[in-house]
């Protein structure tokens, strides 16, 4: 490569500075290069909080939108936004043909994600979506066994994200647990991530959620859930039960399970820690790998799986190839947590695919 992609990021708040910058500079330094940030708050270069990454100098920082995108040979961008503000940043990239990475979920409503997978297929920018825990080696092996056919027919998936927030999670931010910026809570911010892994593994469309159930247990002042749960049957006729909360004290661990006809598999904390088929134990066949702990009480991660999700997206930008997780696919674990929104609310079970304008008025007390 002659030269390194340039790369800009909006939102630069914890995920911003401490997540997508810090991966770019520690972990791509030889294929990209930060040249701007934009952010409508003020920020200090060398940050707040004594673990804030500091920005570099070079990096020239814009409040205004617009003079952001118009910073000479920006090639990329980086969105990190609350999600309810993702679609209007991706009309502006997709007007000024920059290929986008944008944090999940991809925006808040299925009407909106569907704007902005349409706004960059009609403009030819690529838009990939960063669900980092794809990318761990454990997870892509997992998937490919059971692409394979060793665990055999699947017939049931579940995973518990048991996470806890401090309260000033919630109080001391603007979006934390609010519809229109988080698009939830619990679900739709925490566990997400294992839902994408749940439903990407599993490897058949939803068919449509039988119960759903969304409830304040202690964060009583925010007006999402602090806790879901939802049963839901595939269109293969496999069962995914998902669990997740963020009130879970002092937060415990992060888990999913996948059974199939001759075989099953435990993911904890970001790894397979459990793995039979064929009537054998081949946890083995996974390797070491660090378990990821971070998230069980702290929205803070490490970063391996960021730098590997940007490398396979920064590729592909180059090649022209498909991106790890695009807008459609990304789109699906949105749609399964609207869905036990839905349900929850309605009380009655819903079937896919369901008005993509749907959007949550609240928990039912």
């Amino acid at each position: 490569m002659n030269s390194k992609i340039h790369a800009g990021i909006i939102g630069f708040g914890m995920a911003g500075r401490n997540m997508h910058y810090k991966a770019l500079v520690e972990g791509l330094d030889d294929m990209v290069e930060v040249v701007a940030v934009c952010d409508k708050v003020a920020f200090l270069r060398e940050g707040r909080d004594p673990e804030d990454y500091p920005l570099a100098d070079p990096v020239a920082v814009y409040s205004d939108i617009k003079a952001f995108f118009a910073h000479p040979g920006l090639d990329s961008v980086h969105i990190t936004t609350p999600s309810g503000q993702h679609l209007e940043i991706i009309e502006h990239a997709a007007r000024t043909g920059k290929n986008i990475i944008c944090d999940k979920p991809l925006d808040v409503t299925l009407a909106r994600i569907d704007r902005a997978i349409a706004l960059c297929k009609d403009s030819g920018v690529m838009l990939s979506v960063n669900f980092q825990l794809r990318l761990h080696p454990h997870l892509a092996l997992l998937k490919k066994v059971i692409s394979e056919g060793k665990l055999g027919d699947i017939v049931e998936g579940s995973t518990e994200v048991k996470l806890y927030r401090q309260p000033e999670y919630y109080t001391e931010s603007s979006w934390h647990g609010r519809y229109d910026f988080d698009g939830g809570a619990a679900l739709m911010n925490q566990g997400i991530h294992y839902i994408d892994l749940l439903q990407w593994l599993m490897g058949s469309p939803v068919a449509g959620v039988r119960k759903g159930v969304t409830e304040r247990l202690i964060h009583t002042y925010i007006e999402a859930e602090d806790f879901g749960y939802g049963e839901l049957e595939l269109e293969s006729g496999a069962a995914m039960t998902i669990m997740g909360g963020t009130c879970f004290r002092p937060g415990f661990s992060q888990e999913l399970e996948v059974k199939g006809s001759d075989g099953w598999a435990k993911v904890e904390n970001g790894v397979v820690t459990r793995a039979f088929w064929s009537g054998c134990d081949h946890t083995d066949d996974f390797g070491e790998q660090e378990a990821v702990f971070g998230s069980v009480s702290s929205p803070v991660v490490g970063l391996e799986n960021h730098v590997r999700s940007f490398r396979a997206t920064y590729e592909a930008f180059q090649k022209g190839t498909g991106v790890p997780v695009d807008g459609p696919e990304a789109r699906k674990s949105t749609e399964i947590i609207l869905g036990i929104y839905r349900a929850s609310e309605t009380g009655q079970a819903v079937q896919f695919p369901f008005d993509p304008g749907y959007k949550p008025s609240g928990i039912r007390n």
